[in-house]
């Protein structure tokens, strides 16, 4: 999709944000906080009677390793009030059992979930070896086939949560829309929802398939499966699987392997962040994307192979386009600096994580956005999925 369609992500300077606190059997505190600009002369002790908070708490949200060290002009964000509303009441999980001839790619495709979900659930570390009779744990949050009309399109129809709303109470008041539905077209993996988030009732919902296209290698003297492997991003089963090898310890000098494409690489290692999609925003709008912080200056990294173009704005500041192979389109703004453009590999560095454009003075971070079909989706279990933090 091209660039002068995906709106540059805004983030206004003082805004009413919805943290996740915590999260009970009975019950989840959603906190609403604002972001307040350090001026002249304040300390944190200061900032933190002022506004009824404690200087331990408003350094553990700015993660401020130092409580002496503040700046005028530094945006920090001042936790508020917690309310109460009940939790969001999970499906109860499904047991599938092995059949002959049976894949995890063929079960995943019969509860419409993922085969890393599935493998996740059930502690699958080599996702080519299940067997018949196998009890497998589909998560709770994979729809068990019927009863939805999410599709590729998105309507536009959407539902701004109230307090104490549920999916399910949600849910009830749009003829035939499920609880599941809004779940998964809005990349809610936990039934954790906030007061003031706006839900998609429809739309796409995106599933990795890993972004290279089929590679040919030549084996070097030296070589072993598991190195090269290793340097694709991919297995050893997969490759033995894809070449006919029966035996994966004898491969030889000259020998031409077919390599699968790389499988989606997270874009930023370790990052600190929540399911902060539909937050609103200044002048009516909602947050497209995840915030993903990390120190400045830490390796952004291309999450599928695709096409990179980088542009200057003065609200995402130094961002990248990437089109992916994937057939998604992502968006990474606020860098301090670019890296690799044009035609890239997944795990290329394409920039490096900054506070660029409308976001300086806030903490350094990678605003993350996903657009399948020129429709914006939340990255969120995507991230979550392949263990980005």
């Amino acid at each position: 999709m091209p660039d002068q369609r995906m709106p540059e992500h805004r983030s206004p300077g003082r805004r009413v944000r919805a943290l996740a606190a915590g999260l009970t059997l009975v019950l989840f505190t959603t906190v609403f906080s604002l972001d307040y600009t350090v001026k002249r002369g304040d300390t944190l002790g200061k900032i933190a009677k002022d506004h009824g908070v404690t200087v331990s708490e408003l350094a553990r949200v700015n993660n401020i390793s130092n409580p002496n060290l503040i700046y005028p002009g530094q945006v920090l964000i001042i936790p508020g009030t917690e309310t109460e509303q009940p939790a969001q009441e999970q499906p109860k999980e499904v047991v599938h059992v092995v059949k002959s001839g049976e894949t995890l790619a063929k079960i995943a495709a019969i509860y419409k979930t993922t085969i890393n979900a599935i493998a996740q659930a059930n502690k699958i570390s080599n996702v080519n070896l299940i067997y018949p009779g196998q009890k497998l744990v589909i998560p709770a949050s994979a729809p068990t086939g019927g009863g939805t009309t999410d599709s590729s399109k998105r309507t536009d129809r959407y539902h701004v949560v109230k307090q104490g709303e549920s999916l399910a109470k949600i849910a009830s008041l749009y003829p035939g829309v499920s609880a599941q539905q809004i779940a998964r077209v809005n990349g809610i993996i936990d039934g954790v929802i906030y007061a003031g988030t706006r839900l998609f009732l429809d739309g796409p919902v995106y599933e990795p398939k890993g972004g290279g296209a089929q590679v040919t290698y030549v084996v070097k003297s030296g070589d072993r499966l598991a190195d090269i492997a290793k340097a694709h991003k991919t297995t050893v089963e997969a490759i033995v699987s894809l070449n006919g090898i029966t035996n994966p310890n004898l491969i030889r000098v000259g020998q031409k392997l077919i390599i699968s494409g790389s499988a989606w690489v997270c874009p930023l290692e370790s990052a600190s962040f929540f399911n902060d999609w539909g937050f609103p925003r200044s002048g009516g709008r909602y947050h497209e994307g995840n915030d993903l912080f990390a120190p400045k200056g830490t390796p952004v990294r291309a999450p599928v192979s695709g096409t990179v173009k980088q542009v200057v704005g003065s609200i995402g500041g130094n961002q990248v386009n990437l089109v992916g192979d994937d057939g998604v389109t992502y968006l990474g703004s606020h860098l301090d600096k670019f890296g690799k453009s044009g035609r890239v590999n997944a795990g290329d560095i394409i920039g490096y994580v900054g506070n660029t454009g409308n976001a300086a003075g806030t903490s350094p971070h990678l605003h993350f956005g996903m657009y399948l079909n020129g429709v914006v989706i939340n990255p969120y279990p995507v991230l979550v999925e392949n263990g980005c933090r």
